[in-house]
């Protein structure tokens, strides 16, 4: 797939109203700029909080939607009644995904 189909596909998906979310799975090919393809997502529809808008909203603690990965976290360990008050905890990484969130 080349960069042109692949924005080509975002675009189709950004005006479907059949679809709620895209997700692109990184990394993508040599050649294909992460970046283009991030911001061509229209914000509501990006599921990984990448586009800057996304980015932008998570910074001031108001997101539309939180990632994926911290919220399942979060998620297991409310689940599992696992208290953190009070508790620190440290985060290794500085990935997009996982670290920066």
């Amino acid at each position: 797939t080349s960069e042109a189909e692949l924005l080509e596909l975002i675009d189709a998906l950004n005006a479907d109203n059949t679809i709620d979310g895209i997700l692109v799975q990184l990394p993508l090919p040599a050649g294909i700029d992460n970046v283009k393809v991030l911001e061509r997502i229209h914000p509501d529809k990006d599921v990984d909080g990448f586009h800057p808008y996304n980015v932008g909203r998570l910074c001031q603690r108001a997101p539309r939607l939180r990632p994926c990965t911290p919220r399942g976290i979060v998620t297991l360990l409310e689940r599992y009644n696992i208290d953190t008050f009070g508790l620190n905890a440290v985060v290794i990484g500085a990935s997009n995904i996982v670290g920066r969130p």
